[in-house]
């Protein structure tokens, strides 16, 4: 009598035996791949979600979610921020039957990219990954980090490595005459590339160059376009009028600027000026992340200041990068103004905040000005009291 056939296995994994479990080769997965296997349900069981670009992020995060029927979400959905020395009770969540049946997705973070998980945090994910859960999907999301620690390393050699970097000129140019066709817009590939032009990022810390657009950004300003003009059936270059990145840098420059200044009576004002002009909160989010995510690349640990160059001009030979509301300039502030510890704190806060806002806290608006006074004045509770914003100090 022959043996019974095993059951199809999902897509990532060529066995349940860790063994077999490590890519074979280098090859990387794209964002794309990974959402559509996620709207598929085709997701294997552990993956490394690694790159900067906080579009890319939050496009995989809510395919994510989606590949988990809304009713089942309580019970099957968790998103953990990563502590040192409890990985392993994090990982236990994923070795149990969820109560509803079906499968449990747990999706792991660190502000710090899991700079200082200990050795007992790569002793459990190794243990883990020998063995995964038939229940689970377990994911880690890491923005930039050291490829040089062993935790890195295994989650790079034993999982699904998935690849966010930010979207060239050409590959945005595309992406955007993409994202207009399913609106049932048209616009003509050298309007496109003028659009994404205004949306580079004009420095990279790691060495010159422009490091990718911001397709968050894009798409939060093609939208208010859309909303403006309704029924519209073709892009055209006088419609640009209402795009913000086409006037100054963009109003969240200055509310940038007040917190790094620790202007706290400034920067309130600024943001609820953001807010009555229904700016995205999520970009805003973003951007505050975005600002110490880059005074951290200025800063390195146990004080010693990178260097990068002076000003955003570094390496790039000209003055066009030369802006006081770009986010590089002001992180450069920012870096002066806050330490080391209160940089990775405000990413936390960030963090919090985020998750807050995503789980219909009752009121987003408190939660972003509350958000601003804990990064300004210094303040960072494990947990976001229920109760109204104080009324702002006065400036110093």
């Amino acid at each position: 009598m022959e043996p019974a056939p095993k059951p199809a296995l999902r897509d990532g994994a060529a066995s349940r035996d860790g063994r077999l479990f490590g890519r074979q080769d280098n090859s990387l997965m794209g964002p794309a791949e990974f959402i559509r296997k996620a709207a598929q349900a085709k997701l294997g069981p552990a993956y490394f979600l690694r790159g900067s670009d906080a579009f890319l992020q939050e496009e995989c995060r809510t395919a994510l979610v989606a590949a988990i029927p809304p009713d089942s979400r309580p019970w099957c959905l968790a998103e953990v921020e990563f502590e040192p020395g409890r990985l392993a009770r994090g990982l236990e969540g994923a070795s149990q039957m969820p109560m509803l049946g079906g499968h449990s997705l747990l999706v792991f973070s660190d502000p710090e990219d899991f700079g200082h998980a200990a050795e007992e945090d790569h002793g459990a994910l190794e243990a883990y990954l020998e063995r995964p859960s038939p229940f689970a999907t377990v994911v880690f999301l890491a923005s930039e980090p050291d490829r040089r620690r062993r935790f890195i390393q295994l989650l790079e050699k034993k999982t699904e490595l998935v690849e966010l970097r930010p979207l060239g000129r050409k590959e945005a140019a595309r992406w955007l005459v993409d994202y207009l066709a399913r609106q049932k817009v048209e616009i003509s590939p050298e309007l496109a590339d003028s659009i994404i032009s205004k949306f580079e990022s004009s420095f990279d810390p790691r060495g010159g160059g422009a490091s990718g657009v911001n397709l968050l950004w894009v798409r939060t300003e093609i939208e208010k376009i859309l909303t403006a003009n309704p029924g519209a059936k073709r892009l055209e270059a006088r419609d640009l009028e209402l795009m913000v990145a086409f006037r100054e840098e963009h109003v969240i420059g200055k509310l940038l600027r007040a917190i790094a200044e620790r202007k706290f009576a400034r920067a309130l004002e600024e943001l609820r000026a953001l807010l009555r002009s229904k700016e995205s909160e999520i970009l805003l989010l973003w951007s505050v992340g975005e600002l110490f995510r880059q005074t951290l690349k200025i800063d390195a640990p146990g004080g010693r200041r990178r260097s990068v160059g002076s000003g955003a001009r570094a390496g790039m030979g000209g003055s066009r990068w030369s802006n006081p509301l770009s986010t590089e300039e002001i992180a450069r502030e920012a870096a002066r103004a806050y330490s080391y510890p209160e940089q990775l704190q405000a990413l936390k806060l960030v963090r919090q905040a985020d998750l807050g806002i995503k789980s219909s806290w009752k009121d987003s608006r408190i939660l972003l000005e509350f958000l601003v006074w804990q990064i300004v004045v210094g303040k960072g509770p494990k947990s976001i009291p229920a109760f109204e914003l104080p009324a702002p100090s006065a400036e110093a």
